[in-house]
């Protein structure tokens, strides 16, 4: 009796063990289970019934090779059609960087005219400092590394429809920057600081000049302020004084010792300011010495002197060194100055006239130079990187637009 009272403890104690093993397993047990189910099941039904599934992104070959490519031979690197752009012909693009050579590089230097980054000019296969330049300013606008090097991405950028014209934003610097700083001033518009940074001060006279002169206020330098404030029709902040019309006095009768259908042309305007460029002469003569005098002088992005030019700055600053007082314009400010006799055609021009160039691209003018005579002109030359004389080309004749006759 004592043995099977015994034996029946045993069993009770066994079967209490087993339960009390059951409860300590059954939680992490049912866990793994879910988990399995969650994982093998309930996920693929989700993406099933929510049609979540996984999106393949293609990545175009020129982003994605961003090593140097393997020069080119001639034939590969000739200027693609009018009806195929760049980015199918040169796919993936070779890095181009300062003191390069390719026939590619005359594809750049025109799209970078095109879009306004650098003035107008004969292109060239040398990739110079003007087109570095010029690349940078093309990066800063699209927010990008201002490296100056025609890396893929940087060319399938500038080849594309989506490619900016040139602009000027808040926050901003360089030389450009600081051109627009010095026009804003002498047109009376308040620029505490002419450094070349756009900050707060400069955004405001922005501001007042877009107002008056009745714009688009933005506060940005978009292509058609750039244009207007290097015009002669930029208003400035303050309207000048009108002049008083002259009494009508009595006729004098003619001397008989003055000369019969003599005229005289009305001389350029000339002042004691200079813009604090020494005058050094007068004339037509004078004028192609000073521009002379800079050959070989670099060309530099809206600059005017004494040691670095764009075409603009070539002109402004010659013509201030022989007494013209003029305001610091472009090439196409200069070409639209009413007072000045239009040339039309080649034929007609005499030394020291001013002439004006469109590009292959476009019908707006953006290219200046001095008429030398014998076919040739002293201009700051982007392509070049500098002052230069240049010969009468084929690129020239297409797209001489006509000349003006100062004195």
């Amino acid at each position: 009796m004592e043995n099977d009272e015994n034996k029946w403890k045993k069993k009770r104690v066994q079967k209490e063990a087993r339960l009390s093993l059951f409860r300590r397993v059954r939680i992490p047990l049912l866990t793994a289970v879910a988990v399995v189910l969650t994982a093998f099941f309930v996920i693929p039904l989700l993406f099933e019934l929510l049609d979540l599934t996984p999106q393949v992104v293609e990545v175009s070959t020129a982003m994605a090779n961003l090593n140097p490519a393997p020069t080119p031979t001639p034939e590969q690197t000739q200027a693609p059609e009018a009806t195929a752009g760049p980015m199918e012909t040169q796919c993936p693009y070779m890095i181009l960087q300062f003191g390069d050579t390719a026939e590619i590089v005359k594809d750049i230097q025109s799209r970078l005219m095109e879009l306004g980054y650098v003035d107008a000019d004969e292109p060239t296969d040398y990739f110079g400092p003007a087109t570095e330049a010029a690349l940078k300013r093309f990066q800063r606008v699209h927010h990008m590394t201002e490296t100056g090097i025609a890396d893929p991405l940087t060319q399938e950028l500038l080849f594309s429809d989506q490619a900016a014209p040139y602009s000027i934003h808040p926050g901003d610097s360089g030389e450009d920057v600081e051109s627009v700083q010095k026009r804003l001033y002498e047109l009376g518009y308040e620029v505490e600081k002419r450094n070349g940074y756009f900050g707060t001060a400069t955004q405001q006279a922005l501001l007042s000049f877009q107002t008056k002169n009745k714009i688009t206020v933005s506060g940005e330098v978009d292509p058609g302020t750039w244009e207007l404030i290097f015009s002669s029709a930029a208003k400035p902040k303050v309207d000048p004084t009108p002049t008083p019309k002259p009494r009508k006095t009595a006729t004098p009768k003619p001397s008989s010792t003055a000369g019969a259908g003599t005229t005289k042309t009305a001389a350029p305007t000339s002042g004691g300011s200079s813009g604090g460029i020494p005058v050094v002469g007068s004339g037509a003569a004078d004028l192609i010495a000073v521009a002379m005098a800079q050959v070989g002088d670099p060309y530099v992005w809206s600059c005017e002197g004494p040691d670095s030019f764009d075409c603009s700055g070539l002109v402004y600053f010659s013509l201030r060194s022989v007494g013209i007082s003029v305001g610091r314009m472009s090439a196409k400010g200069f070409s639209e100055i009413s007072s000045w006799q239009t040339i039309e055609g080649t034929a007609n021009l005499q030394p020291g006239d001013l002439i004006f160039f469109r590009s292959d691209t476009s019908s707006t003018i953006s290219h200046t130079g001095i008429w030398l005579g014998n076919n040739k002109y002293v201009h700051a030359s982007s392509s070049a990187g500098k002052v230069k004389v240049s010969s009468w080309s084929d690129w020239a004749n297409r797209n001489f637009s006509h000349g003006k006759r100062v004195f």
